[in-house]
């Protein structure tokens, strides 16, 4: 019987994985970093940050991550407080997004505890409604602290000067695809076993050959697991020990500074 229910168990455990997609992966670089979010709005004084390395083209598909490192405290009106989370609404909270074109979160509910990393994407393929030039972008978030409640900010605003300009294109006028989409057609990624007990071998088939990240991340988008690899072309593989590790769903994804792909990897029937 307890066989029977284990089985199941880690049936309806795929099947829940199966059901569930990754929308990004953070960039694990800035685990360490001072810097809330990737990229920064454009520093009109300097130049820096902002959104021109990665134009949408009418017509064809677009993909852009920002990764968000939350703290575990956050400076309001020169006072350090404790931050418990921040979160945006799963809709409408991106001002002048294309038409045509959506985001989505990781976490999936777009609530990212303190002292994780977490991400959103814009994905979509920009109609012909719309209009070339530029879309300023503003995100809506909000920050839930200690003693002060729900602190309600927009990014680029008064935290986060500057501005996200969004160039918009005539279809053809984008000489390159998302990174993730270039990662995803020349890299194939698995683990064996999955579920997974102890350990398991991730095995990856690559068309290039670089400098990698390996990186594990618990469904709330706390890094746990950070290493550095190199792959060839053709098959690659690695084992992981996942026995620290408790019973449920992990991301886990492999990437470079450009971007990541991403699978999932169930803990189990231990």
């Amino acid at each position: 019987m307890k066989k029977i229910l284990l089985l199941f168990g880690l049936t309806f455990c795929l099947i829940q994985l199966q059901a569930q997609e990754v929308a990004c992966v953070p960039d694990s670089t800035f685990a360490d970093s001072a810097q809330v979010v990737s990229p920064l709005p454009l520093d009109p004084n300097t130049g820096e940050g902002g959104l021109a390395a990665f134009p949408a083209c009418i017509g064809e598909p677009f993909e852009l991550v920002f990764t968000l490192r939350i703290g575990d405290s956050a400076t309001v009106n020169g006072f350090d407080v404790d931050l418990f989370r921040a979160e945006i609404a799963t809709t409408g909270a991106i001002e002048g997004l294309p038409e045509g074109v959506n985001y989505f979160c990781n976490p999936p509910d777009c609530i990212f505890p303190d002292t994780t990393l977490g991400c959103i994407v814009l994905r979509g393929t920009p109609t012909a409604g719309n209009t070339p030039g530029e879309n300023n972008l503003v995100i809506s978030a909000s920050a839930i602290l200690d003693v002060l409640g729900t602190f309600n900010t927009t990014i680029p605003g008064p935290l986060f000067a500057g501005e996200y300009n969004l160039t918009i294109n005539e279809m053809g006028g984008c000489e390159s695809v998302s990174t993730n989409d270039f990662l995803a057609t020349h890299i194939a990624l698995a683990n064996i076993p999955n579920p997974v007990i102890d350990r398991t071998m991730i095995e990856v088939s690559s068309e290039i050959s670089g400098d990698f990240q390996f990186q594990v991340f618990d469904v709330a988008g706390k890094l746990l697991h950070h290493q550095n690899i190199q792959l060839t072309n053709g098959y690659n593989a690695f084992e992981y020990d996942a026995s620290d590790l408790g019973s449920g769903m992990y991301i886990y994804a492999i990437g470079n500074e450009t971007g990541a792909i991403a699978e999932k990897m169930i803990v189990g029937g231990r």
